[in-house]
């Protein structure tokens, strides 16, 4: 048996060629194994079962869905207009994943259910992206919140409806995601809010 050099990337390279290959509810870690001509015990040393390298997989298939997200906050644009972008990427990259992807997709929606860590730390790291938008609305005059990192919870989960596969073929979609992010535009941009009662 010729054996492949390995490292973590290869590894998760490997195994998402086999979900896409067999799908989330039949590949396996022997499968992984036997793409890259190595033991179990080789993948192992990287990874403790089949739960970790799983994770692991989503964790990095999650980052590379939010290269996106990354290159809109470097854009050159006013507050109002990069947090709008930024928050329909956010609902539009699910949903392309879904149909461009769709192994990929079923095991993230498998793991979402598995590992609350991974689905957590993805939520954590789209609301620190919002907030980010929010202060740079703050220094420049246009959004106004005591609170940015509350107002990019808020935020974030308003607009998390729209990553439910239930929404994906909606014919509404794209009106209810531009009206549900012009309304929360809008109200960072009250200086005046409604006081809590």
């Amino acid at each position: 048996m010729k054996k492949t050099p390995l490292d973590k990337e290869i590894i998760l390279g490997a195994t998402e060629e086999v979900i896409r290959r067999f799908g989330p509810e039949k590949a396996n870690i022997s499968d992984v194994a036997k793409s890259l001509n190595v033991t179990h015990a080789a993948l192992y040393r990287y990874y403790n079962g089949k739960s970790a390298l799983w994770n692991a997989v989503t964790e990095r298939w999650l980052a590379g869905m939010n290269a996106t997200s990354e290159a809109i906050l470097k854009e050159d644009h006013p507050a109002d207009i990069k947090l709008f972008r930024l928050l329909e990427d956010f609902a539009e990259t699910k949903r392309r994943s879904a149909a461009s992807d769709p192994e990929m997709f079923a095991n993230y929606l498998k793991v979402a259910h598995s590992s609350v860590e991974v689905i957590e730390k993805s939520i954590e790291e789209g609301i620190k992206r919002i907030e980010e938008s929010i202060v740079q609305g703050m220094s420049e005059g246009i959004f106004f919140t005591d609170s940015p990192g509350r107002a990019a919870r808020t935020v974030y989960f308003a607009t998390s409806v729209f990553i439910n596969p239930n929404t994906f073929e909606d014919p509404q979609r794209k009106q209810d995601i531009e009206s549900v992010i012009n309304l929360l535009i809008r109200g960072l941009k009250n200086p005046d809010p409604a006081p809590d009662k």
